[in-house]
């Protein structure tokens, strides 16, 4: 087995790069502006997909809802089943 990978090349800098904790720098000093516009972007598109998510699950429920009030089958009592020993 071989291993072609430069780890010798691999700087302390690479380990930087989009992360958010690395070397002795915190949160703050080190996130770039271009990683908090992505961080936020991700944060909005989850929001937006659950929101998108909800509605189109309550549109199912509600068609599907007026098709068994179509059918009457929303307006029926409830049958009983009614159950005798035998034996």
């Amino acid at each position: 087995m071989f291993n072609s990978f430069p780890y010798d090349e691999w700087g302390d800098s690479v380990a930087e790069f989009w992360t958010f904790f690395g070397g002795d720098k915190i949160l703050w000093d080190q996130a770039s502006l271009g990683t908090w516009i992505i961080l936020a972007l991700g944060f909005v598109a989850m929001l937006v997909s659950l929101v998108w998510f909800v509605k189109l699950e309550n549109g199912k429920l509600e068609s599907q809802a007026a098709r068994l009030r179509a059918t009457g089958a929303l307006d029926r009592p409830p049958e009983t089943v009614s159950i005798t020993p035998t034996g």
